[in-house]
């Protein structure tokens, strides 16, 4: 749980000071600054693409302009799934963000809270403090902002403006052990045989502690989300949790639509009931190797164990099949994660895991501070690696 008196790890600095202090560095005005600010158009797309090149470099092998329309800027008559804020200096784009709405409960309390991701700035004004103006602005916009992981250049710019909640945990669980065992010995019949009985050893347990305990539950394959999984998402949340809605449409358009990385979506039924749904993807790890990685997972809170075993025998073969290294999976419920750590899952980990937010709604902040298990998975997120 976390105490409701959770303070920034430093003090933020005034969003007035900053808007001051960018505008000068920028050869602006405050004001022209400010109304800069807006959301995109799709007349910004070249603009956002070529500052998306410049910004991630190498890092982009997926088709950005296709990614972008899904996310961003939906073809007429298609959905999107979050907005885009350009940042311009006159004609010209210095920065973005993205934010997409998601709306959470916490008891008896719904509100919309606001996802941010994808923040960018053209490289030469890296030190001009511009990405925290941005996340100012956009807290200011919009209210309840969510900042869900960070990386290297991310982390303290986020202290200075979110409150800092508990960090999500990532844990793995290993499928085959030749590269392992080929780090630890001399590559040859010796690591060979030693991942081999490592491999058998694992599917054993394996079918021991997923395929026998979770008898009567079937599990299928699917590429469509229908009115059944509709029906059933709002029967699955708990009071006691943070519980992040979820609808077929969205879950749809994430999961089975997205141009950069697809998900294998799995349902779990029992007695002909759904009682689960897992999404997976696969994610290279270098070396030509890669990892299977849950994307979401939604089990029903009657038969929760068994809905979970059974998804995760038939996930875990299926990685197996294909190859992967290890399953991975990173969460923020303390009741799930005690499900996991029997299931051979051990925590792996991972600095910028971190969970931040600004909450100007004092009574839904205290009802989210008080439950230390939330629904958020890496459907939320933009990353691109396990």
């Amino acid at each position: 749980m976390v105490s409701a008196t959770t303070k920034p790890a430093r003090a933020p600095i005034a969003r007035e000071k900053t808007t001051r202090l960018v505008a000068r560095a920028l050869g602006m005005t405050p004001e022209a600054l400010d109304a800069g600010f807006r959301p995109a158009t799709l007349a910004d797309l070249p603009a956002l693409l070529a500052l998306r090149r410049r910004v991630l470099g190498d890092a982009l092998v997926w088709d950005d302009e296709r990614y972008v329309r899904w996310r961003y800027l939906p073809f007429p008559g298609e959905r999107g799934l979050a907005t885009c804020w350009v940042c311009t200096r006159g004609d010209e784009l210095v920065g973005m963000i993205g934010t997409e709405a998601l709306w959470l409960r916490a008891g008896d309390l719904r509100r919309e809270v606001h996802a941010a991701m994808d923040l960018m700035v053209q490289p030469e004004l890296a030190g001009s403090g511009l990405g925290v103006w941005v996340n100012q602005t956009v807290c200011e916009r919009l209210g309840c902002v969510l900042a869900i992981g960070s990386n290297p250049n991310s982390k303290g710019m986020l202290a200075r403006t979110f409150d800092a909640l508990p960090d999500r945990r990532s844990y793995t669980h290993p499928l085959h052990f030749a590269h392992f065992m080929a780090k630890r010995l001399s590559p040859g019949p010796l690591a060979w045989l030693a991942s081999h009985l490592a491999d058998g050893a694992m599917l054993m347990l394996r079918s021991v502690r997923l395929w026998l305990a979770a008898p009567g539950v079937s599990v299928v394959q699917v590429t469509h989300l229908g009115p059944e999984v509709a029906d059933w998402l709002p029967s699955t949340a708990q009071s006691q949790r943070v519980e992040v809605e979820r609808d077929t449409d969205t879950l749809t358009h994430r999961l089975l639509r997205n141009p950069r990385v697809p998900c294998t979506v799995w349902l779990a039924r029992q007695g002909g009931q759904l009682v689960g749904l897992m999404a997976t993807r696969r994610v290279p790890i270098g070396g030509g190797r890669h990892a299977v990685q849950v994307m979401d997972a939604v089990l029903d809170t009657r038969c929760r164990r068994p809905a979970l075993r059974g998804l995760l025998a038939r996930v875990t073969a299926h990685a197996f099949r294909g190859g992967a290294d290890y399953l991975t999976w990173t969460v923020y419920d303390p009741a799930l994660e005690a499900e996991l750590q029997p299931l051979l899952f051990r925590p792996k980990s991972h600095p910028f895991e971190t969970m931040a937010w600004v909450c100007p709604d004092d009574a839904f902040r205290q009802a989210v501070l008080a439950r230390s298990g939330w629904t958020l998975s890496d459907i939320h997120t933009d990353r691109d690696s396990a």
